[in-house]
């Protein structure tokens, strides 16, 4: 049972019991470009999805076409990104566009579609990293970490990170040790040029 005090409170913080969402969404990201904090559209655990449907009608897009000079991480898993190239360029030039695709490590997972999606994005001049993500029990050794990697800089991404959460400590502290050596001689993290 909801605390009286808490439900005016959720009906503040949540777009989706809001009449307007739009509305919400843009008050959001008005408050973010003053106090000149970047929008973050998702994360490792719940990746971003490009919108389904067109795009003139998503709130996102237009609010955040209204503003100028904010910082727009996108932190991904689908090759999908690749869809909303043109808005993606748009925004970059607007503001600042920083995109993170997931890739996952498995013994079955082909990262290749993934990495396509880096070098789209990199040819349009915007921010692209990847971020590796182990499957807990998986065997990851250098020599599939030098693939990823070497994959990555052919792709031009600007930096590789590695997400550990999800495994053991024992799993964990050998492969992050590893990565963090690969990841400097492959020479990341490497500058570019972005519009924003």
């Amino acid at each position: 049972m909801f605390n009286q005090a808490t439900l005016p409170l959720l009906f503040v913080l949540s777009p989706s019991l809001q009449s307007d969402p739009g509305a919400a969404l843009e008050r959001r990201l008005r408050r973010a470009a003053l106090r000149r904090r970047p929008i973050a559209l998702g994360t490792a655990s719940h990746p971003y999805e490009p919108a389904a449907g067109r795009r003139e009608e998503n709130p996102l897009r237009r609010a955040l076409l209204r503003e100028e000079g904010l910082e727009i991480a996108i932190t991904t898993g689908t090759p999908r990104i690749l869809r909303e190239l043109d808005l993606l360029a748009e925004l970059d030039r607007r503001h600042s566009v920083a995109v993170r695709m997931i890739v996952p490590i498995t013994d079955t997972d082909d990262p290749e579609s993934r990495m396509q999606a880096i070098r789209g994005l990199a040819a349009e001049g915007i921010a692209a990293s990847v971020l590796l993500s182990p499957a807990p029990g998986n065997r990851h050794g250098e020599e599939v970490l030098r693939f990823l990697l070497e994959e990555a800089r052919q792709a031009e991404a600007l930096d590789v990170e590695i997400d550990g959460g999800t495994l053991r400590r024992d799993e964990r502290a050998p492969l992050i040790s590893t990565f963090r050596r690969l990841r400097l001689e492959y020479g990341f993290p490497r500058r570019g040029a972005g519009r924003g």
